[in-house]
């Protein structure tokens, strides 16, 4: 069965090539939209298309889903594990937004907040622009947790119509990553200084594999008990099977 076949695949892998085309072509015609049906309506419109697109990928999975086997027999230990790797990574991406976990090693860590309150107070008063922790990894660090996070579940799942669900959030933090660096380049929406732009990279680690960021700074500034708590989610969720 070809897989183009599968209504899963279709309605899925089509609501996210019209979510990202919509947004490209929103955000770089604003101005001429907001012309001609003010900023309300322009804000209306985009919000409709993005809700349909949206819609239609729910629509694909959980009416039709999860779509055909890609393979008989389950995935391989590599790919489950390649898998989970990428969850790990995702959800202690995503453990570092939060306020920095105070480690348990700590004297008098019993007695005082779990949270570090000196830490967080720090942050709010560095530069919004300064280049540190994930945006070493990437200029766009949210697009890129959820697109690990869909790399993972693509890689673990045995269905097709899961896979290009999953698939849709690293493709959108790619393709979306690479448009808004265009328009901020522009000057369009936001600034993208050339400083910034040489430092720093929209491809997770590619900046630090070339050396314009430093790994022992990434380091030093990743909260690494939020982050191992991340990766712990991860595998207590894939041990219960629910990723």
């Amino acid at each position: 069965m070809s897989l183009l076949a599968s209504k899963a695949v279709r309605w899925c892998g089509g609501g996210w090539c019209f979510f990202i085309a919509e947004n490209a072509v929103m955000s770089e015609n604003r101005a001429a939209v907001i012309d001609a049906v003010g900023e309300k309506g322009y804000r209306g419109c985009y919000g409709a298309l993005s809700t349909a697109s949206l819609a239609s990928i729910a629509y694909g999975y959980f009416r039709h889903g999860p779509g055909p086997r890609l393979a008989a027999g389950p995935p391989s230990v590599v790919r489950l594990a390649a898998g989970l790797g990428c969850h790990a990574l995702g959800f202690a991406a995503a453990a570092n937004v939060a306020p920095k976990l105070r480690s348990p090693l700590d004297p008098g860590f019993l007695s005082s907040c779990p949270l570090d309150l000196e830490h967080e107070r720090a942050a709010k008063l560095r530069p919004k622009d300064e280049v540190r922790g994930l945006q070493r990894v990437t200029r766009h660090p949210t697009f890129w947790t959820l697109g690990c996070l869909g790399v993972g579940a693509a890689l673990r799942t045995p269905f097709a119509g899961t896979a290009v669900a999953a698939l849709g959030f690293p493709l959108v933090a790619a393709l979306g990553g690479a448009h808004m660096d265009y328009r901020h380049r522009r000057g369009r929406g936001g600034a993208l200084s050339p400083e910034k732009d040489a430092a720093t990279s929209a491809v997770p680690f590619v900046a630090l594999l070339s050396g314009a960021q430093s790994w022992s700074a990434l380091a030093d500034e990743l909260k690494p008990v939020n982050c191992a708590a991340g990766a712990a989610a991860a595998a207590a969720l894939a041990l219960a099977g629910l990723i």
